[in-house]
C-alpha cells in the first residue's frame, strides 16, 4: 500500500467512518449446528484466534461494497454460526491507526471464553486505516496463544494485499513450529485479487493442517456451516474392529484383509499397491464362490459430501483394476464410500492422513482344501 494513499485515507477516515455506520449487516440466517455435537460429531478446537484485516486497502470496493464491511460480515456470520461450546476465543485486528494510536496490530477481544454477543460487539466496533503488516499479527499471535490448552485454530480474514514488504509466511511457519500439531491455520480471502489469494494460500499451507477459502464460498448459511464444521468439529471415531484371524483349513471360514492407500485427493491405484491387489485377486480367482465389499475412505480435508464422493471413486477404481486385469466378475465386487467417517489414524499428521486415504475389503468364504 502506497504511504501517501494511506495518509490520504487516514485524513478521510472520519468521513468514511460516518458512511460506514450507514452500511447494514448483510442478511444472513445462521445454521443451527448445536444438534450435531454429541450426535456423530465432537468438538476438535479448544481455542480460536481470528485475525481481521482492517488496513486501508480494505476501503476498496468489491462488488459495490467496501471490503472491510464484507470482512466484518464474514466474521459476524461465523460468530453467529458457532454453537454454544467450551471455546476460548480472541479477535486481533491489524491496520488501524485512529485516535492517535500508532499501534497497527492489537487484540480487541479475549482471549476469553467465547461469548457471541460480546464478540459481535467487538467486531462491529472495528475501524479501518493504516498499512497491512500481516506478518506482525502472526508474530504476536504466539504471545496471544502462549497459555492456550488444547487444539488451536487461527483464522485470517484479509484481502492479502500490500503486506508492507514483509512476507507473512515465515511467522506462520514459526507459529507451526511453536505449537506443532495443536495448531491449524485457515485463511478467508476478501475480494478477488489473484495476488492476495496466493499470499493467503501460502499462509494456510504453512500451517499444514488448515486450508484457504474465500468469502464467496461462505456467503450462504450452508457454506458458512460447512466451514465451521470443518474447522471446529470432527466425526466421532468408530470403534476399531478386532483384527480377523486367518484359518486356512478346509470347511473353515477364511478372512482376508486388503488395504490400498491413495495420494491426497486422488483415486488412481498406484503401482506400489498392485502387489497387494494381485494377491487379493489371486485368492478370489481360486475361490470363485467368494464376494467382496470394497470400502473407500479419505482423510478429513474438504467437506463431508466431497469426501464421500472421493471415497466411492477410490473403491470403484480398485474394482475396475480387479475386473480389468484379472477378469473377475464385477457382480462379485460391491463398492461403498464412507468419506472421513471411519478414520484408523489421527488426521493431525501426514502419516495418519495417509493411513486414512484407503480402500479396504474383507471377504469370507469356505476355503478350498
Amino acid at each position: 500500500m502506497n504511504i501517501w494513499k494511506s495518509l490520504w485515507i487516514f485524513v478521510l477516515a472520519g468521513f468514511l467512518a460516518g458512511c460506514a455506520k450507514q452500511a447494514a449487516e448483510l442478511p444472513f440466517t445462521a445454521s443451527d449446528l448445536s444438534g450435531k455435537l454429541g450426535h456423530g460429531y465432537r468438538q476438535k478446537v479448544d481455542n480460536a484466534l481470528i485475525i481481521l484485516d482492517a488496513s486501508s486497502s480494505m476501503y476498496d470496493l468489491e462488488a459495490g461494497q467496501q471490503k472491510y464491511i464484507r470482512a466484518k460480515n464474514v466474521v459476524l456470520h461465523m460468530n453467529g454460526t458457532l454453537p454454544p461450546m467450551k471455546l476460548m476465543a480472541g479477535l486481533r485486528v491489524f491496520g488501524p491507526t485512529g485516535e492517535g494510536n500508532s499501534e497497527d496490530s492489537r487484540l480487541v477481544y479475549g482471549i476469553s471464553q467465547h461469548n457471541t454477543a460480546d464478540l459481535a460487539a467487538a467486531i462491529k466496533a472495528v475501524t479501518v486505516g493504516g498499512l497491512t503488516p500481516l506478518a506482525k499479527p502472526l508474530y504476536q499471535s504466539a504471545d496471544d496463544l502462549q497459555n492456550s490448552k488444547g487444539n488451536i485454530a487461527v483464522i485470517i480474514v484479509s484481502d492479502g494485499l500490500g503486506t508492507d514488504g514483509k512476507s507473512p509466511v515465515p511467522p506462520a511457519e514459526n507459529l507451526k513450529k511453536a505449537f506443532g500439531d495443536k495448531i491449524c491455520i485457515y485463511t478467508i480471502l476478501i475480494g478477488s485479487s489473484a495476488e492476495g489469494k496466493k499470499v493467503l494460500e501460502e499462509i494456510a499451507a504453512a500451517g499444514q493442517c488448515g486450508f484457504a477459502t474465500t468469502e464467496r464460498n461462505l456467503a450462504t448459511s450452508e457454506g458458512m456451516a460447512d466451514f465451521v464444521e470443518q474447522v471446529f468439529f470432527e466425526k466421532e471415531p468408530v470403534a476399531a474392529k478386532p483384527a480377523p484371524i486367518q484359518v486356512p483349513e478346509k470347511d473353515k471360514t477364511v478372512t482376508i484383509n486388503l488395504k490400498v492407500l491413495f495420494d491426497f485427493d486422488k483415486d488412481e491405484v498406484l503401482p506400489r499397491e498392485q502387489d497387494e491387489l494381485d494377491e487379493f485377486a489371486a485368492y478370489m480367482k481360486e475361490n470363485p464362490q467368494t464376494t467382496a465389499v470394497l470400502e473407500g475412505h479419505t482423510d478429513n480435508f474438504g467437506s463431508e459430501a466431497y469426501n464421500e464422493r472421493l471415497s466411492l471413486r477410490r473403491a470403484k477404481s480398485v474394482k475396475k483394476y480387479l475386473v480389468k486385469k484379472f477378469n473377475i466378475d464385477s457382480t462379485r465386487l460391491i463398492t461403498k464410500g464412507y468419506g472421513f467417517s471411519r478414520p484408523i489414524a489421527s488426521n493431525k499428521t501426514e502419516q495418519g492422513r495417509q493411513e486414512n486415504r484407503r480402500v479396504v475389503a474383507v471377504i469370507s468364504a469356505n476355503a478350498k482344501k
